[in-house]
C-alpha cells in the first residue's frame, strides 16, 4: 500500500513538473513570436484601426446628440487662435530683425 502511494506521489510530481515546463516553453515561444516584425506591424495596424473606430463612434454619437456643431465651432476657434499666434510670432520675428539692424 505504501509503495502504491509513493508511486502515485511520484507520478503526480512528474505531471506537475511537465505542466510547469510546458508553461515556460509556451511563454518563451510567445515572446519570440511577439518580437517578430510581422506581428509588431499587425499590432500597430490593429491599434490604428481601433483608434479610427473610436473616433468614428464619437462622431456618430456627436451627430446624434448635436455636439457635432459645437465641435466644428471649437475647431474653427482653435484654428483662429493658432493663426493669431502664428501672426504674432511672425510680427515678433520681424521686430526682432529690425532691432538687430
Amino acid at each position: 500500500m505504501a509503495n502504491m502511494k509513493e508511486t502515485a506521489a511520484r507520478t503526480l510530481k512528474r505531471a506537475r513538473t511537465a505542466g510547469a515546463q510546458a508553461k515556460r516553453k509556451g511563454a518563451r515561444l510567445a515572446q519570440q513570436i511577439a518580437k517578430q516584425p510581422v506581428v509588431r506591424k499587425a499590432r500597430k495596424e490593429a491599434a490604428n484601426v481601433r483608434g479610427k473606430a473610436v473616433a468614428l463612434a464619437g462622431k456618430v454619437a456627436d451627430r446624434v446628440t448635436g455636439r457635432a456643431r459645437k465641435r466644428t465651432r471649437a475647431k474653427v476657434a482653435a484654428a483662429a487662435a493658432a493663426g493669431a499666434v502664428a501672426v504674432a510670432a511672425a510680427v515678433g520675428v520681424g521686430l526682432a530683425r529690425k532691432r538687430k539692424r
